[in-house]
């Protein structure tokens, strides 16, 4: 997985766009996130989490697909498309990578840290930091039903 700064911003703003990720998020604080971001790319196979790997991100899928995997080629947990987010547990927690993702598809994220959202304004944050809520709800909910 390789930074890439080959996306101009205009195809960034359309991108997202059509994610709901960002849907109440204003294009003001859409164009301060693309001016902050770290956009990556990972080509079909190319791992972008590794399980046990420590960091302390996000990622946004903006384009492409990943597999999710509890051992790399083992049982598929999900495949994500663009708008899903994926390492936002250890994100919040600042634990090790529970799961291996990688990229089905050519694909570009974008890389959500701390750095990234304290240069944004209080506002997008909040917005950020409740679609990370509802994403942890949702999944608590799935498994919940599942088991």
């Amino acid at each position: 997985m390789k930074r890439t700064h080959q996306l101009p911003s205009s195809r960034l703003l359309t991108l997202m766009d059509q994610i709901p990720f960002f849907n109440r998020i204003t294009l003001d604080e859409r164009e301060q996130i693309i001016r902050s971001a770290q956009i990556f790319v990972a080509d079909p196979g190319e791992p972008v989490i590794e399980k046990g790997a420590k960091d302390t991100c996000f990622y946004v899928l903006l384009s492409g697909s990943v597999r999710v995997e509890l051992e790399p080629g083992g049982r598929l947990l999900a495949e994500l498309t663009p708008g899903d987010i994926f390492g936002e547990i250890g994100f919040v927690l600042n634990t090790p990578r529970t799961s291996y993702v990688t990229a089905s598809r050519m694909c570009a994220l974008l890389r959500v840290d701390q750095t990234l959202l304290n240069r944004l304004a209080v506002s997008a944050r909040e917005k950020i930091k409740d679609q990370i809520i509802l994403k942890l709800a949702t999944t608590i909910e799935r498994l919940n039903e599942d088991s």
